[in-house]
């Protein structure tokens, strides 16, 4: 289009680097095409282009439900055409619930694609704009980035709630830069959209197989599992009385207890348990919610290796077995488990979220 052309030659042209490109817009207004678009136009340009893909519902640098980066070789097509260099796990297909994640895994993408001197950085967001967390979320890229620039895409007045405080500020803060959507921006539906997803669930975990990791060993982030002291039988038989179901795990914390529950469980118990063990939280889940998790596998610096699928935990033997399609010598570095909020069978199919408490 001839007013994205414009925008990239008059940004291109100034002398400021490293260029940071935050682009906004809602969903299905062509964010992902401009990203390869400015891709291209800086290449052919002779400028060195890094560009993070900060969209975890529709991921093209890097595995799902990632936030990836990479650098551009040559000219490019579309942006899975760039090959993933770092990778930051975030978890679900959207950011809501875990928009203090995606906001930090956006930043640490940014500052490793800075860390290689790019003349420009171009940053692909999600299409959430509406609402709290979206007010939340791009605002706090936003501050943690520091563009140079924000492009935003939209039709009518959609994003003016989000770029009014910054074009207040304006330069040299940020410069924001209004663009009008692509004329061949369709929109798809969330039915779509979420085809999509599970397409690229399947295409990722081809050829997949169980690994089987000792907790002991490999760090679990974002669970309380395994982070105080174990009751022994007694303490857990009675909690077992107390809520009339089989306890498959429980452990002292500091601020309280986590039980995990195999099966249902009556909620009546909770005020006993609190009272005769005299505390004031008990965190109380289920081995389900264990369960089919999309996990991001970490070596010992932090980097995401790879993406697997969370099939079990075995409370008794302190092991988690996981689907992965990471290749044995990959595997062997994996120093670290994170599980996500967005529960994935192996046959690509999304099943749900559980609440990032829960586990």
């Amino acid at each position: 289009m001839r007013e994205w052309k414009r925008a990239a030659e008059d940004i291109f042209a100034s002398g400021a680097r490293p260029l940071k490109l935050f682009l906004l817009g809602a969903t299905d207004t062509g964010k992902t095409t401009l990203a390869a678009f400015l891709t291209n136009v800086a290449v052919s340009a002779g400028l060195k282009a890094a560009v993070v893909d900060a969209d975890v519902g529709q991921s093209e640098i890097g595995p799902p439900g990632s936030v990836g980066c990479g650098f551009a070789q040559g000219p490019i097509e579309r942006l899975r055409d760039i090959p993933l260099a770092h990778g930051y796990f975030v978890g679900s297909n959207s950011p809501e619930l875990l928009s203090f994640t995606t906001a930090a895994a956006a930043k640490s993408a940014v500052d490793r694609a800075l860390s290689s001197e790019p003349d420009v950085v171009i940053i692909d967001t999600t299409g959430l704009v509406w609402g709290r967390t979206a007010r939340f979320l791009k605002n706090a890229k936003i501050e943690l980035i520091e563009p140079t620039h924000v492009l935003a895409l939209q039709r009518d007045i959609e994003l003016e709630h989000l770029l009014r405080p910054w074009e207040v500020l304006g330069s040299p803060i940020v410069q924001v830069r209004r663009l009008p959507v692509s004329p061949r921006a369709t929109e798809k539906s969330r039915r779509d959209r979420r085809a999509a997803r599970e397409k690229a669930y399947r295409q990722y975990f081809a050829g997949a197989a169980l690994h089987e990791f000792d907790l002991s060993r490999t760090a679990l982030f974002r669970s309380t599992y395994l982070t105080g002291r174990p009751m022994d039988e007694s303490e857990t038989a009675l909690l077992a009385t107390d809520l009339r179901c089989r306890i498959a795990h429980a452990e002292w914390l500091a601020d309280g207890i986590f039980i995990v529950a195999d099966g249902y469980f009556e909620l009546d118990g909770l005020q006993r348990i609190k009272e005769r063990e005299r505390v004031e939280e008990v965190f109380l889940t289920k081995v389900d919610k264990f369960e089919n998790l999309l996990t991001g596998l970490i070596d010992r610096s932090g980097q995401l290796l790879g993406v697997g699928i969370l099939r079990a935990v075995d409370f008794r033997r302190r092991t988690a077995t996981v689907l992965s399609p990471l290749d044995d010598s990959t595997l062997s570095r994996v120093a670290g488990l994170q599980p996500g909020i967005l529960k994935v069978f192996p046959n690509g199919e999304e099943g749900g979220k559980i609440h990032p408490n829960d586990i």
